[in-house]
């Protein structure tokens, strides 16, 4: 035995780096897609979906539907090793690929492609054989109860087909949600990207962050206030006791914390903590700054506090829960959750109340308010009277944005419109597939759109042409900030992560 014992040691050593190579003869993954096309194909199933099909389990991927999906092709996502593979790996209900991926920063994940047939004459992939992304696989079978992918991340089991369902939530058991981490690699694959933060807040950004002098930020993330360094970096936390609505900016780069009950608390550049006061003010969400005046959306209204935030103003209660404001000289705008278009003057007076068939969207100027509704595109003057921004406007609505500096852009939630200083029309550039609620902001050399579903897309203003594009991980319950630092890095606050980009990069396209 004990001859044995030095025989097995070089044999694991021997076996080991051939493993590795193994892998790596694969390659790494430098580009990364969908296995079907998103245009054609839908989720049905969502993942984490309880199924009472299947006694209240967790779904543990996504199923992509598509109306003749019946012989669909499905291709790799990415280029890996296959892991697993079988034309029954389901039995009855079809096949299975399983591919390993290695990732630039070492990581390495598990897609698994479910509900797939060979016998369109797609030969599957033999184990251990390498795909490059975009190879067919497979094709999408006739599967229960109608034909469908299911498609898997994983981080673990590289060989086993699973279940499909699962007792405990499927992040718990290394599952990751398919569209979240194809979206986000593809924008952090890309060559504008810097550097991430993951946090822990899937809703965020619930309030925007308060950028400092060093490029760095100060951000509310699962009740707790984090800070950024300016390449990414969490250099520290601070659980709170209670919950935040928002950040204010302090001298020092510090800011001041407020909380849903009315009262404030400094935290200091070095995550100590100082002063901290009352206001006797209910809070719901995020302020509006102002110079002279700090605005804050409250359960049924608004208040309006000093620029210390130590005392209050004023409150303007029964108008209902604010959904989207802006504010201009001596006006205040504000879209309602009920669908009301309130403009009023920094002291709380009310100008004006009409009622709008769906919200809208609200932008500043120079000259004023904007407002973008389904009715066209406005301009609201000091007395809150209405008169049309653009004679001839596209209707806007629940996903509409407007900016102007003169010239005037309009996002209607399918196409965005330029217009000139004159505010005759130049170009229409239609996006399908973007959605959420949206952000306009004229940059530059660009005008940069941004939605709560992901989409960072950067225009030409001039032309409509595109100069860059990408997306990552939105959806309904998030909601989306942006900054361009000094630095000349593009900050992106959505859901569970904060992205860097490089601006200068990003509009390589219309250099």
């Amino acid at each position: 035995m004990r001859r044995l014992l030095p025989l097995l040691v070089l044999l694991l050593i021997l076996i080991q780096p051939l493993t590795a190579s193994a892998q790596v003869q694969c390659g790494i993954v430098n580009r990364i897609d969908f296995p079907v096309d998103p245009t054609r194909f839908r989720v049905m199933q969502d993942y984490g979906a309880q199924s009472y099909r299947h006694q209240g389990r967790y779904h543990t991927g996504e199923d992509w539907y598509g109306s003749d999906g019946v012989g669909e092709y499905v291709r790799a996502i990415a280029n890996g090793r296959v892991t697993f593979s079988s034309a029954n790996g389901w039995g009855r209900d079809g096949g299975v690929i399983i591919i390993e991926h290695n990732f630039p920063d070492g990581s390495v994940a598990y897609s698994m492609y479910g509900h797939i047939t060979d016998q369109t004459g797609v030969q599957f992939p033999a184990p251990f054989s390498c795909v490059q992304q975009g190879d067919v696989l497979a094709a999408v079978g006739d599967a229960r109860p109608t034909p469908h992918l299911h498609l898997e991340i994983r981080t673990t089991n590289p060989d086993i087909p699973g279940a499909g369902y699962t007792w405990n939530f499927p992040a718990d058991e290394g599952l990751r949600r398919p569209t979240k981490f194809i979206l986000n690699w593809q924008t952090w694959l890309s060559d504008a990207y810097r550097w991430r933060l993951d946090l822990a807040d899937e809703t965020g950004a619930v309030a925007p962050p308060v950028p400092l002098s060093d490029n760095g930020l100060l951000a509310l993330d699962a009740n707790r206030v984090i800070r950024v360094s300016s390449d990414g970096r969490l250099l520290w936390r601070v659980n709170l006791s209670a919950m935040a609505v928002g950040l204010l900016p302090a001298s020092g780069d510090g800011a001041y914390i407020a909380y849903a009950d009315g009262h404030f608390e400094r935290v200091n550049n070095d995550s100590t903590v100082g002063e901290t006061w009352e206001t006797g003010i209910a809070l719901a969400g995020a302020p509006l700054i102002r110079a002279d005046r700090i605005l804050f959306p409250t359960p049924t209204g608004i208040a309006a506090l000093d620029s210390s935030a130590r005392s209050v103003l004023w409150t303007q209660a029964g108008i209902g829960a604010v959904a989207r404001w802006q504010t201009v000289g001596d006006q205040i705008g504000v879209i309602t959750t009920a669908n009301e278009m309130i403009t009023l003057r920094a002291d709380g007076t009310i100008l004006d109340q009409a009622r709008l068939r769906e919200p809208g969207a609200l932008a500043t100027d120079s000259g004023g308010l904007l407002a973008y509704t389904r009715g066209g595109a406005w301009r609201i003057d000091a007395a809150g009277a209405w008169t049309p921004l653009i004679d001839i406007a596209p209707a806007g609505g629940a996903e509409s944005a407007v900016a102007s500096d003169g010239r005037v852009f309009l996002w209607d939630g399918e196409s965005l419109y330029g217009y000139n200083a004159e505010h005759f029309g130049l170009w229409q550039l239609p996006l399908p597939g973007v959605d959420g609620a949206a952000q306009l902001e004229i940059f530059d050399r660009a005008v940069l759109l941004t939605t709560s579903h992901g989409d960072i897309i950067a225009i030409q203003p001039e032309s409509g042409d595109v100069c860059n594009r990408t997306r990552i991980y939105g959806s309904a319950f998030t909601q989306m900030w942006h900054a361009l630092g000094a630095d000349g890095v593009l900050r992106v606050h959505l859901a569970d992560q904060i992205i860097g980009l490089d601006w200068e990069t990003f509009l390589l396209g219309c250099a």
